[in-house]
């Protein structure tokens, strides 16, 4: 029985207002600081360690079979022909198109890699409600899309398209970068409250705004101004802000705070940022002005003004006031203390800390050297560590074991598995693994589109590019418009050579059409914020990636419930 039209407009319409009522519940959130941009990124990591992957490994061993390993292919080629047809088109763009030279290769990127995660999984969940698809069905459709997404991780990181981002970046030599000198402004000195007053710190207070010391203070002058133990906790806990004694405060003379470090790269001395903000309960938080993409720059930045990757806070705080680090060694470590702290742990942990850098030290310390001298060495190395990332290990042992019944029947049963004998309660043996990560994978999604949500509200446009706004709309209408015609072209093409047919792969010719229509991917803002210099006085990047995120998603609200309806109604024939 074929379904009304209208009741199929309204089925396809309806998956968007759930999604953006969630973005929209993100916004607001990040809007009244209960989902800082520290918050962020850590139920960011969250969800990239743990909950994806649950998701993952859930619905690809409940639903994925030895039988579908030609599905697998399909949906791997169809993921390249994605990316590379957004990749030409953005490269069309950029050569024809007003578009500028520091986002050269930014918007390659934005071109090439969609938003292949929470939104097509969001959209296929709302749709298994029976009229259009079964349950089953969407659960299947949800495992298509993972494996899309496993894609889309293997060119993002391990081939390194990451990359292209990267490339947009250069940085200050040690010659022409600015000192502190340079870039001083006089400000209002860090004040400290009496123990009997009860005032707080201000926002901006709680940054440190510091002065900086007369250039004939000495090192142990400066030194004698260490805090002592009468300061109130807040300040004297501080390990970047070193305040002078008590009677120093009515002191001009006398009161100077260290805040400096010095580079044992460059020689320079660069501002601390001082931790008093850490003393702030995450409530008290709530009472500022929002955050912006100049507190989500701050806290993604892994470089300073020369490129080199910045100090982490828990160095910083161990060197002495000269800026020099301690030798530490391993030696007196723990383990979980050498795992925590280990490169591999910093990249397979969050989704914006690799770069070239990373690249470049691979396969150091653990090969001998005539190996590292073969060039394709570093890069196999690259890429092997980045197959350990949570999801990408997740799809390959869920995947390995869809594949071999008889290692699927210990986890789930149905039709076309082995029986084997079942636990007392009649299920398989090692169904409470299932049972663990279908509940902690159902998170993944609403977490991912509140972040959405909270990214989107703290972009700002500082400047933009004179007529790039065309080029971004022009892409914008590329990968809305024009590449869901040639996704339902490209699944024609699948029918007609046999490979899939409407009836039986329904679902997966859905699937593959629908991620021909979706967004850029929202991680091009993490990436573009981890290589900007905290201290940057240009932000063209940001601003040009800001833009061009922004006006994507009205244009989505309608452009992708008009394909899937045509495409269920006119191809599937609902």
């Amino acid at each position: 029985m074929s379904v009304p039209l209208g009741d199929i407009i309204w089925t396809c319409f309806k998956p968007m207002i759930k999604i953006y009522l969630i973005i929209g519940t993100g916004f607001g959130l990040a809007k009244i600081n209960i989902l800082s941009v520290e918050a962020t990124r850590a139920i960011s990591d969250i969800v990239l360690t743990l909950l994806m992957p649950c998701l993952a490994f859930s619905k690809i061993v409940g639903n994925i079979q030895d039988s579908d390993i030609k599905n697998v292919a399909i949906v791997c080629l169809s993921s390249l022909l994605i990316f590379g047809t957004g990749l030409f088109g953005a490269f069309v763009i950029s050569k024809t198109m007003p578009v500028p030279k520091q986002w050269r290769g930014g918007i390659l990127a934005g071109g090439m890699l969609p938003n292949i995660s929470d939104l097509p999984i969001a959209y296929i969940q709302t749709l298994d409600q029976g009229l259009v698809f079964t349950e089953e069905e969407g659960n299947k459709g949800v495992a298509n899309v993972i494996i899309f997404l496993t894609m889309f991780l293997l060119c993002l990181f391990n081939l390194g398209g990451f990359r292209l981002i990267e490339s947009d970046f250069k940085y200050n030599d040690e010659e022409s970068g600015s000192t502190e000198a340079d870039n001083y402004e006089p400000t209002q000195q860090l004040s400290i409250p009496d123990e009997n007053s009860s005032s707080e710190l201000s926002g901006k207070e709680a940054y440190g705004q510091v002065q900086k010391p007369p250039s004939s203070a000495s090192p142990l002058e400066n030194l004698s101004r260490s805090p002592s133990h009468n300061h109130p906790p807040s300040i004297a806990s501080n390990p970047t802000t070193v305040a002078s004694s008590p009677n120093g405060y009515n002191n001009p003379e006398r009161s100077q705070p260290l805040a400096y470090t010095q580079n044992s790269q460059t020689g320079s001395l660069r501002m601390r940022r001082p931790s008093v903000s850490e003393s702030i309960r995450t409530i008290d938080r709530r009472e500022m002005p929002p955050e912006d993409v100049t507190h989500l720059i701050r806290e993604y930045s892994n470089v300073d003004q020369y490129g080199h990757r910045r100090r982490s806070t828990t160095a910083r705080s161990t060197s002495n006031d000269f800026g020099e680090l301690p030798r530490t060694s391993t030696r007196g470590q723990s383990s979980m203390e050498r795992i925590r702290s280990s490169t591999l742990t910093r990249m397979l942990t969050s989704d914006a800390t690799v770069g070239k850098e990373d690249i470049e030290d691979s396969g150091k310390g653990s090969l001998p050297k005539w190996m590292r001298k073969v060039r394709i060495t570093k890069y196999f190395i690259f890429f092997l560590k980045n197959c350990l990332r949570p999801c990408s290990l997740a799809v390959i042992v869920a995947l390995t074991i869809a594949f071999i019944p008889w290692v699927k029947a210990l986890f789930v049963s149905g039709p076309g598995i082995p029986h084997i004998n079942q636990a007392p309660d009649q299920q398989p043996p090692l169904s409470f693994i299932m049972d663990y990560t279908s509940y902690i994978g159902a998170a993944s999604v609403p977490f991912g589109l509140l972040l959405l949500g909270a990214t989107l509200g703290r972009l700002k446009i500082k400047k933009l590019y004179p007529g790039f706004w065309k080029s971004a709309l022009l892409l914008v209408c590329l990968r809305l418009c024009i590449m869901p015609i040639l996704g339902v072209l490209w699944c024609n093409r699948l029918v007609r050579a046999g490979w899939l047919h409407y009836d039986e792969d329904k679902m997966l010719l859905f699937v593959i059409v629908l991620d021909w229509g979706l967004p850029t991917m929202t991680t091009i803002i993490y990436f573009t914020a981890s290589y900007t210099p905290p201290d940057a006085k240009e932000t063209v990047q940001m601003d040009c990636v800001s833009f061009f995120l922004m006006i994507q998603y009205p244009i989505l609200a309608i452009s992708l419930p008009f394909l899937a309806s045509f495409y269920i109604k006119v191809k599937l024939k609902a």
